[in-house]
């Protein structure tokens, strides 16, 4: 139903992120779910929960702002709040925070499961998510763009920058090279014709190097 209402409403929150996100969460949770009581057994004790809580929220936010950022498409539910954004003044944070609480009342007036974590997850989700987006999602993005971009579309002051550093490097290259041979040259005038043919008859059988 939600994806419904989001296709009458905006289309360009669908593509493929949205169709893995349906397809694929459910059988996620519910592998993930088998190996963490695999692992961890059935133990509720208030640490647990909390900790679980904690863990979950950041990589659930982190996974949200990861596969968001490119563009690819949004799960239908993670649709609803760029699309409110978009279509009046409410900024992101607003927008998501207060679909978040929204559902939470539907969800406790139809009699769902809700607690500690549901409530952190409501007010904290939206300021995680936009936390990611601005330290890790959007830079990542902006920089596989700018790599995977043609030679000709990349920033010029990078490649004059290369030049730059290579010219240098050739120069200071060349200029060892010059004093090293002008070392060699103050060196060999010390000796004579035959004290250079001496040192080059020389091997280390006889003991000279």
């Amino acid at each position: 139903m939600i994806f419904i209402f989001i296709l009458w409403l905006d289309r360009k929150q669908i593509g493929i992120g949205t169709i893995l996100n349906m397809v694929l969460v459910g059988f996620e949770i519910q592998w993930f779910t088998t190996i963490y009581h695999q692992l961890f057994g059935y133990r509720t004790t208030f640490l647990i929960v909390a900790a679980d809580t904690l863990i979950g929220l950041i990589l659930f936010t982190l996974g949200a702002s990861l596969y968001m950022a490119p563009d690819l498409g949004a799960a239908p539910y993670d649709a609803i709040a760029p699309i409110i954004t978009q279509r009046t003044k409410l900024s992101y944070r607003t927008a998501r925070i207060t679909q978040d609480v929204l559902f939470m009342v539907a969800v406790v007036i139809a009699g769902g499961p809700v607690g500690f974590g549901t409530i952190i997850v409501a007010f904290f989700t939206c300021p995680l998510i936009s936390w990611w987006n601005d330290h890790v999602s959007n830079p990542m993005v902006k920089t596989i763009d700018a790599a995977t971009k043609p030679k000709e579309e990349r920033n010029q002051n990078s490649a004059v920058m290369l030049l730059s550093h290579i010219g240098k490097r050739t120069y200071h290259t060349i200029y060892n090279a010059l004093q090293t041979t002008e070392t060699m040259r103050n060196n060999m005038s010390e000796y004579s014709t035959s004290d250079l043919r001496s040192q080059l008859d020389c091997s280390p059988q006889h003991g000279q190097l």
